[in-house]
């Protein structure tokens, strides 16, 4: 402890001005709080959650990400395919580098789907490689997601971040998988 107040006002004020640039250097660089908005996770995400980004990442196949779309606007999708992955959907089955993928997340919208009379939640993709530096995305909600059926492939440059934590609502707050 200091005697003098003056330097302990300065000794305080260094741990503040410290404290708020490190906060502010690790979301710039580290991790980024994101607000889901739209239907086209649901139901992994609802409107509204709140993600936390990490910007430092290694993106895998049906990891979560943010990423900007060429008119400005973050999406959250599911990556599907990452460079040289060869990727085809027949009947709603996915199919990654000629293996049949169970997506045990769109259990629920298969459902609805069915209950609604429809006979697919995906269309037809015709077996397509996934270029260098890109990604394919889709959303969960297939039947209500602005995804690369629709944008194309996702450039790696465009990646915002790579969804880790759930941070709300408060039930749901977890690391994501």
């Amino acid at each position: 402890m200091y005697k003098d107040p003056v330097k302990e006002s300065i000794s305080w004020m260094r741990v503040i001005i410290l404290t708020v640039l490190i906060v502010l250097l690790s979301r710039h660089f580290l991790f980024e709080p994101v607000a889901v908005h739209g239907e086209s996770m649901m139901p992994t995400f609802e409107e509204n959650d709140k993600v936390v980004l990490a910007k430092i990442y290694s993106i895998e196949n049906f990891d979560m990400i943010v990423f900007t779309a060429p008119n400005g606007v973050n999406f959250i999708k599911r990556v599907i395919g990452v460079p040289g992955d060869v990727i085809s959907m027949q009947d709603d089955q996915l199919y990654l580098n000629g293996k049949a993928v169970t997506e045990p997340y769109l259990e629920k919208n298969l459902k609805t789907a069915k209950q609604m009379g429809m006979l697919r939640l995906t269309e037809d993709l015709k077996e397509f490689t996934v270029p260098s530096e890109s990604y394919f995305v889709l959303g969960d909600n297939r039947l209500n997601s602005t995804d690369s059926r629709v944008l194309g492939f996702i450039s790696e440059k465009s990646v915002v971040g790579e969804v880790k934590v759930r941070i709300s609502p408060l039930e749901h707050v977890g690391v994501v998988e």
